[in-house]
């Protein structure tokens, strides 16, 4: 009822969602959820690929696959770049409803004077002229927030506007994160 609704019409989250559905209640090969991932990479909605990635690696656990683990472990990777605790927190506890153990040193992720993804993120808006109630818009995050990232990615880039944030943000190459004790 929905593929008809969306023909010949411009809505590409609507058909990435409408893939993301029939992957959801399909059953067997992993193409529809790579379509459905691939679709919301392209519309640039990394939560929404993440979790058709999510849905992909748990039902290769399901099916027995070895490589779903993996596939999981990159959904996590991509919920914790987006800051998505919940999300990473309910991936870890499907692992280990299919038998994986997820073990990690204690301790906030640390990424030292290099900023972490979140602050990249919001450097990245607030270098291309947005303000702060709109990058909060945008990122879903609380107007003072954002007034934290933006201090921090100042400090960290050595920056003293934002106007001097984007040239300094592509050297700002990231490290792996590590363990804080």
């Amino acid at each position: 009822m929905v593929a008809p609704g969306l023909a010949g019409r411009d809505a590409p989250a609507g058909e990435a969602a409408l893939l993301t559905c029939r992957a959801l209640l399909g059953a067997g090969a992993d193409a529809p959820y790579e379509a459905a991932e691939d679709a919301w990479t392209r519309l640039e909605r990394p939560l929404e690929a993440a979790y058709a990635r999510e849905a992909r690696g748990f039902r290769l656990l399901a099916a027995g696959a070895v490589d779903g683990r993996a596939v999981v472990d990159d959904a996590i990777g991509a919920y914790q770049d987006l800051g998505a605790v919940w999300d990473v927190l309910r991936c870890q506890r499907g692992l280990r409803e299919h038998g994986h153990v997820t073990v990690r040193r204690p301790g906030a992720l640390g990424y030292g004077d290099h900023l972490s993804p979140r602050e990249r993120a919001v450097a990245r808006l607030a270098s291309v002229g947005l303000s702060n109630r709109e990058i909060a818009r945008e990122l879903v995050l609380s107007h003072r927030t954002v007034e934290h990232h933006v201090a921090r990615a100042l400090r960290k880039l050595g920056a003293s506007s934002r106007t001097e944030i984007g040239p300094l943000l592509a050297a700002d190459t990231p490290p792996a994160p590590t363990n804080s004790p």
